[in-house]
């Protein structure tokens, strides 16, 4: 048996039409979907889609087991991997240094004009 997605609770008619361009129109597929897809979705957030996706198991009656592997964790904000942190340490350095660059030129030339 299949249910619509717009009978779960907090999906609108924009989140239909969102989902069906990403062929999601019954709530067995959305299911499937996941969690971090759908808050990728116009309106959601992480926890919205997480509060959605709960309604969603619910209404077609899905176990907390099998939710529990649906459920995935949210989306760090942190940099993947250290050398994304060091790159933004380099530029900022690099930044500094052309600015540091460019006040020594200046004076190297107000000097020669006041000469």
């Amino acid at each position: 048996m299949t249910t619509a997605v717009e009978k779960v609770n907090g999906v609108g008619p924009k989140t239909t039409k969102y989902l069906k361009t990403k062929r999601v129109t019954t709530v067995e597929a959305l299911i499937k979907f996941g969690v971090e897809k759908l808050a990728l979705a116009p309106g959601f957030s992480f926890g919205r889609a997480e509060a959605v996706m709960q309604k969603a198991m619910k209404l077609v009656g899905v176990s907390a087991v099998a939710s529990s592997r649906i459920r995935k964790k949210k989306p760090s904000s942190k940099p993947k991997s250290k050398l994304v942190a060091k790159d933004k340490k380099e530029k900022k350095g690099n930044k500094e240094k052309n600015n540091k660059d460019k006040k020594n030129k200046k004076n190297k030339k107000d000097k020669k004009k006041s000469k």
